[in-house]
């Protein structure tokens, strides 16, 4: 089922509890937000004759995830994908920010062992960066230390690895689009946290389909 998008609903409660008159909650909303979003969410439920998968959009106000219809919402989803508007403006797509993103079925026994330990690498190595950008805004990454310098590197590299041309944007940007297979996509992440691309410029993983397209410009 597709809910494009449930902030729509929450608006309309809202609209619905001004007219009848009654007092709003934090941030202007209607006091019975929870209540309304859980009895709409606990209905898309698989049954023993049926199972539903629900794929829902979600406005999130003024890009605050601590707003009270986006913790609500998040609350109920098992799986998120964030897109980024920064991410955007730094060409890198899809624009999902690889933080905020996230899945409760991301567990070792059912996206498998190795899958689980290379994403929370990842997790960490981007969550490292993250912290030191504004070290590096304020000092340059000259004055990091021989690790964070290659965290951050690390961190580079595999923002632009896990980067992928569209299909749909071929006219646009005249490179063809591209179709990574999940095992490609963990033995690339896999390479890079061991470090067998350390010599390797960042725009060489930019854009790419599976890690072994990756050149040096040797010329």
């Amino acid at each position: 089922m597709l809910i494009d998008n449930i902030f729509r609903f929450i608006q309309a409660g809202s609209e619905v509890s001004g007219l009848m008159g009654q007092l709003p909650s934090r941030l202007g909303y209607q006091p019975t937000l929870a209540t309304e979003l859980a009895e709409l969410e606990e209905r898309i439920c698989s049954t023993p004759a049926g199972a539903i998968t629900s794929i829902q959009a979600v406005y999130v106000p003024a890009d605050d995830f601590t707003d009270p219809s986006a913790v609500h919402t998040f609350g109920h989803l098992s799986a998120s994908i964030v897109l980024s508007r920064k991410r955007a403006s730094e060409g890198l797509y899809p624009a999902v920010d690889l933080l905020q993103s996230g899945s409760k079925m991301l567990m070792p026994d059912i996206a498998g062992e190795r899958h689980y330990r290379i994403a929370q690498e990842i997790r960490r190595t981007l969550t490292i960066y993250e912290e030191l950008k504004d070290i590096i805004a304020m000092l340059g990454i000259a004055e990091l230390s021989r690790e964070d310098k290659r965290i951050v590197f690390r961190a580079r590299q595999l923002e632009r690895f896990l980067t992928q041309p569209f299909f749909v944007t071929e006219q646009f940007i005249g490179t063809e689009g591209k179709i990574v297979a999940l095992e490609d996509s963990l033995e690339g992440c896999e390479r890079i946290l061991n470090d067998e691309f350390a010599d390797y410029p960042e725009g060489s993983l930019y854009m790419i389909g599976s890690i072994r397209e990756a050149k040096i410009d040797k010329s």
